[in-house]
C-alpha cells in the first residue's frame, strides 16, 4: 500500500522540472512577434515617401552593421572592408538576373549562396590574422574587388565605372520590380529581413558558440591550451558575418536594381563601420539603431551644405560622450536606475 503513494509522490515533485525554461521563453517570443507585425504597418503610419525611403535606407544599412558589430563583439576582429561583401552581393544578383536571365528568386538564392561561400574563402585565409592586420586585409580584399569590376575586359559583364543597370522578370515574393523600387511596397521585405537578421545574430550570440568565441577573444592561448579548436569557430563567425552583409548587398539589388562600382569602395564600407560604433557593438540593436542616426544625420547635414565637416564633427563627439555607442550608454544608464530603485526598495523593506 505504501509503494504507490510513493510512486506518485515522485511522479508530481518530477513533473514541474520537465521544461523550466518553456514559459520563461514565451514572454520574450510574443513581444518579438508584437514588435514585428507592428513594424509591418509603418507604411500605414508614415505616409511621406521621403522619409520612409529614408528608414529603408537605414534598414540596409543597419544590416550592414550588424555584420560588422557581429564580428567584432564575437571574435574581437573589425571588419574594415564590409562593402566587399555588401557590394560583391549587389554584382552577383546584378550578373545573375542580366547574364543568365534568372528570375529575381533564384537570383537571389544564388547570391546568398555564393557570397557565403565567399565569405568562408576569404574568412579561412584572413581569421588568423591580429585585429589590425585583419582590418586592412578585409579593406584591401575591397578594394580589390572594386578595381576588379573596372577592369577593361570584364565591362561587359560588371559594366566598368558606369555601373550595371539591371531588369528582371517575374517576382520577388509577390513584388515586381516597379514595386521593389517603391519604399512603401519594399518595407516588409526589408523589414522581415532586418528582424531576421537581428534574431540570428542574436541566437548565435547566445548560443554556446557564441561564448566559445567570447572566451576565445578574451584569451585565445587559454583556450586553445584546454583543448578548444580556436580556428575553426572564428571561420564561422566570419562567414555568417559574411552572409549578414550579403543580405544588405542583396536587399540594395532588389530596391535600387543598379550595381556601382561605389558599393565596393572604402566609404560605403566606412558607412557601416561608422554607424556600428555610433550605435555600439554590445548588442545587435545597437548598429542598427547607429544606421539609423547616421542616416538621419546625413539627410540633416547634408541640408547645410558642410555634409563631410557636420558629419566627421558629430561621429567623433558621439564617440567621445558614448564610448559604448548610444545603445551601450542607453543599456547602462537603464541598469543604473534599476539598480537604484532595488536599492531604494531594499532599504524601505529593511525600514519595515
Amino acid at each position: 500500500m505504501s509503494a504507490a503513494p510513493s510512486l506518485a509522490a515522485r511522479a508530481h515533485t518530477a513533473a514541474p522540472a520537465q521544461s523550466p525554461r518553456l514559459p520563461r521563453l514565451m514572454k520574450p517570443a510574443l513581444i518579438v512577434a508584437v514588435i514585428v507585425a507592428l513594424g509591418l504597418f509603418v507604411p500605414s503610419v508614415l505616409k511621406s515617401t521621403f522619409y520612409l525611403g529614408l528608414l529603408v535606407n537605414a534598414i540596409i544599412l543597419g544590416i550592414a552593421a550588424i555584420a560588422i558589430g557581429f564580428l567584432a563583439h564575437q571574435s574581437g576582429l573589425m571588419m574594415f572592408g564590409a562593402a566587399a561583401f555588401t557590394g560583391s552581393a549587389t554584382y552577383l544578383f546584378a550578373i545573375a538576373v542580366t547574364r543568365f536571365g534568372w528570375s529575381a528568386m533564384t537570383a537571389s538564392l544564388f547570391t546568398l549562396l555564393a557570397a557565403t561561400l565567399l565569405s568562408a574563402l576569404i574568412g579561412a585565409l584572413v581569421v588568423r590574422a591580429r585585429p589590425l592586420p585583419f582590418a586592412m586585409l578585409t579593406l584591401a580584399l575591397a578594394q580589390m574587388l572594386r578595381s576588379l569590376v573596372l577592369i577593361t575586359q570584364f565591362r561587359p559583364v560588371t559594366g566598368g565605372d558606369d555601373g550595371l543597370a539591371l531588369t528582371f522578370s517575374g517576382s520577388f515574393l509577390g513584388l515586381t520590380q516597379s514595386e521593389l523600387a517603391k519604399p512603401a511596397s519594399f518595407w516588409p521585405v526589408a523589414w522581415l529581413a532586418l528582424c531576421g537578421v537581428m534574431l540570428l545574430a542574436w541566437a548565435v550570440g547566445r548560443s554556446r558558440s557564441g561564448r566559445v568565441l567570447r572566451a576565445i577573444r578574451a584569451n585565445e592561448e587559454r583556450m586553445r591550451f584546454s583543448g578548444f579548436d580556436t580556428y575553426l569557430p572564428r571561420v564561422l563567425a566570419f562567414t555568417l558575418a559574411g552572409f549578414i552583409a550579403s543580405v544588405a548587398g542583396l536587399l540594395t539589388g532588389l530596391h535600387t536594381a543598379f550595381a556601382s562600382p561605389e558599393l565596393l569602395d572604402f566609404a560605403t564600407g566606412g558607412n557601416a563601420l561608422v554607424s556600428t560604433l555610433v550605435g555600439g557593438i554590445g548588442s545587435v540593436s545597437g548598429p542598427v539603431l547607429g544606421a539609423l542616426l547616421y542616416v538621419i544625420g546625413q539627410d540633416q547635414f547634408g541640408a547645410t551644405g558642410h555634409l563631410e565637416l557636420l558629419t566627421g564633427l558629430g561621429v567623433v563627439l558621439v564617440i567621445v560622450a558614448f564610448p559604448q555607442g548610444v545603445m551601450g550608454f542607453i543599456h547602462n544608464s537603464v541598469a543604473r536606475l534599476a539598480g537604484r530603485g532595488a536599492r531604494a526598495q531594499g532599504g524601505g523593506d529593511a525600514a519595515h
